[in-house]
């Protein structure tokens, strides 16, 4: 029985022995491929982005709905496709009321004109009048007479001078207001909406008679949340890109950010956690034209925002555990478990903001069960 138990202990003192003298070759080689690999902090230029979804929409474009004050509308002179100039006339207004006036008017020119022609015609005529009344009534007579007449007849002829002048300024008056039955485009582009039958139809969605938009201007509307705002600015270079057009990517610039959010809904009509979301507009101008891209598709913003030169370690470096993120650092052959503070991570690589040294030698791929004080051998 005693030569039993003395062989169980050799066994086990055995096994003991060979336990421990694995474990050494373990921590000491790093693991069953021998040294481990080793890296330090990388100088790079990194880019940081805000991404955002927008609307490809036209920068300069015109409605022009119905005006029921200006009466009915005669014509449409352009259709759908249509190339038109700043001052073309899209379409007209009639109106009786306004119509009936200018014929007035025009009388009334026509009137106080050929008053004023009698009255010059009565005036020259004065002279040969009074050479007969000398010969009836003597010449003091005659010239007392003709004296009085002509008075009178240039009196007459001032207030016919001053009516008629009133007359032609209302004609002009009523040009203007005439002029603005022409409804004309305030921009060069391409007529996309002409219907003449929205006029008058009575619907819960108000439809333009007209909409003009410049497919040579480009924008892509969207908006930034109040944490996205303060990184966004004016001129900031964007890639755009699109899900409905793949393999294609555009490139614009930021052209305006809004200095005070949307219009919020009325308090009580808005449910959930977009209660009190904040959004911002901006607006990107677009470069060059985006074949096959229309306008009201949906886009992909990707905004640069920030170009900086940091100091990256490879993501498979960087340990978290409870918030933290830390990695192993080689100091005198053995393992020293570092904390490090992370900024960006882009690329497969995480920018360290604090902690370490370009120095400093760390281990590239740690185990998961890697402990602080491990002896090592390095590459």
């Amino acid at each position: 029985m005693k030569k039993i138990w003395i062989a169980i202990g050799i066994v086990f003192a055995a096994a003991l022995l060979i336990g421990i003298n694995i474990y050494r070759s373990v921590q000491t080689s790093g693991g069953e491929n021998g040294a481990m690999e080793i890296v330090s902090l990388q100088e790079k230029e990194i880019t940081s982005t805000v991404m955002v979804p927008g609307t490809l929409m036209f920068a300069n474009e015109q409605y022009e709905y119905e005006d029921p004050d200006k009466g009915k509308i005669a014509e449409v002179k352009v259709k759908e496709g249509d190339r038109v100039k700043k001052g073309d006339v899209l379409f007209t207004y009639s109106n009786e009321e306004m119509e009936l006036e200018k014929k007035q008017n025009d009388l009334s020119i026509e009137s106080k004109e050929l008053q004023l022609e009698q009255i010059q015609k009565k005036i020259s005529q004065l002279a040969a009048k009074e050479k007969d009344l000398k010969a009836q009534l003597g010449a003091k007579a005659a010239e007392k007479q003709i004296d009085e007449e002509r008075d009178q007849l240039e009196m007459e002829k001032q207030t016919a001078q001053l009516e008629l002048k009133q007359a032609l300024l209302q004609k002009e008056t009523l040009q203007k207001k005439m002029a603005a039955f022409d409804v004309k485009s305030e921009i060069d582009g391409t007529v996309i909406t002409a219907d003449k039958e929205a006029a008058g139809k009575k619907t819960d969605t108000r439809r333009p008679i007209i909409h003009i938009g410049n497919d040579n201007k480009l924008v892509v509307r969207g908006v930034l949340s109040e944490y996205d705002v303060l990184k966004v600015k004016k001129g900031q270079n964007v890639t755009i890109t699109s899900d409905v057009i793949p393999d294609k990517e555009w490139r614009g610039r930021v052209s305006a950010v809004g200095l005070a959010p949307e219009q919020q809904e009325a308090p009580g009509t808005q449910t959930g956690k977009e209660e009190n979301a904040v959004k911002y507009p901006f607006e990107v101008k677009v470069r060059g034209k985006l074949f096959q891209a229309k306008p009201g598709f949906k886009m992909i913003m990707n905004i640069q925002t920030d170009k900086r030169t940091v100091q990256v370690l490879p993501s498979g470096a960087v340990k978290q555990e409870g918030g933290e993120s830390f990695v192993f650092a080689v100091k005198e052959g053995k393992t020293k478990k570092t904390k490090v503070k992370t900024g960006e991570k882009t690329d497969g690589e995480f920018e360290i903001t604090a902690g370490l040294t370009k120095e400093d030698q760390i281990i590239a791929n740690p185990d998961d069960d890697l402990k602080s004080g491990t002896e090592v051998k390095l590459k």
